[in-house]
């Protein structure tokens, strides 16, 4: 079957797009060595393929949260001249590398399920890329591209980076204006981490929530209940039980230590041993894994009431 006709059957995803440089990696406080031979800010040398700190734990738990992620990058050095796609690509490749090393076992595939850049420039010497075009930031041709070749649906999704023209590209590809989130000093968030926690505790519309408490000593407190007060989820113990057995297994699995863990007819609320993000991640898996079993058994869902995450 042809990929873009599977993708025509399936219910449209949720997205979060990236911006990638001083989003996702590093590229205003790199050294002077990085922009030896091409204009400042064109990164097109892979050594220089630095994350930003905290966007692997921020990407992990925005991927366990039932989110499809895409990079759309602006690459103008293509058409000044400063390099060619491969160098784009060598670049995205020590990316991919970075987000993917070291994995804990919380996520041991691949993060990023797609990567899109925009090689041209109106100041470009280089053709066929020395012109605007729809693709390049502030236009929204990168995400109307991967909406269609990845089934994921604008409107639900979310748009995160650090240049307005970023936030303009998702709200002109049909991203909700209030879904926009500017990091880094001229945003509203400090980075991808703190943009992550907004998105993951964010309860509109959800019928389920992970929602994130203070961290306290020795780990970080989280919930996940249901936001339906005519749904009594965990009604029957055997599905206590299940939700319970599920938790502890995730843990064992990632090697994640359960400090407390408490249960009742509409929630569990557990205290691991790991930061705020990683323990968001956890409870994403178990709200998905405890879904689908329920779904099994009884014909519906666990957690999901009413819109989807």
């Amino acid at each position: 079957m042809d990929e873009h006709a599977e993708n025509d059957t399936m219910t449209p995803r949720p997205a979060i797009f990236l911006d990638r440089d001083d989003t996702v990696n590093v590229n205003a406080d790199l050294p002077e060595a990085a922009w030896e031979g091409v204009k400042w800010g064109d990164l097109l040398k892979p050594e220089f393929a630095i994350l930003m700190e905290g966007a692997r734990e921020a990407l992990i738990a925005l991927k366990r949260a039932g989110y499809a992620l895409v990079v759309i990058t602006n690459q103008g050095g293509l058409a000044r001249g400063g390099g060619t796609t491969r160098c784009v690509e060598s670049v995205n490749d020590a990316l991919r590398r970075a987000l993917n090393e070291s994995s804990s076992g919380v996520f041991g595939e691949q993060l990023i399920d797609g990567w899109y850049f925009a090689p041209h420039h109106a100041e470009g010497v280089v053709p066929p890329y020395d012109c605007d075009h729809e693709w390049r930031k502030p236009h929204g041709g990168m995400i109307r591209a991967a909406c269609e070749e990845l089934g994921l649906d604008a409107s639900k999704s979310w748009m995160i980076g650090d240049k307005q023209r970023d936030l303009d590209a998702g709200i002109d590809a049909g991203v909700p204006k209030e879904h926009t989130i500017q990091v880094g000093p001229s945003g509203t968030h400090a980075d991808l981490s703190a943009a992550a926690e907004d998105i993951l505790t964010e309860p509109e519309g959800s019928g389920s929530s992970v929602d994130a408490h203070p961290k306290i000593d020795p780990g970080t407190r989280v919930v996940l209940h249901s936001t339906d007060e005519a749904f009594i989820p965990m009604a029957d113990q055997r599905t206590r039980e299940m939700v319970e057995a599920v938790a502890r297994g995730i843990a064992e699995r990632t090697g994640i230590v359960i400090h407390e863990l408490s249960i009742d007819e509409r929630q569990i609320e557990v205290v691991i041993g790991v930061h705020k993000l990683a323990a968001l991640a956890f409870m994403a898996q178990l709200r998905r894994d405890t879904n689908r079993w329920h779904e099994r058994q009884f014909g519906v869902p666990l957690w999901s009431i009413g819109r989807d995450w």
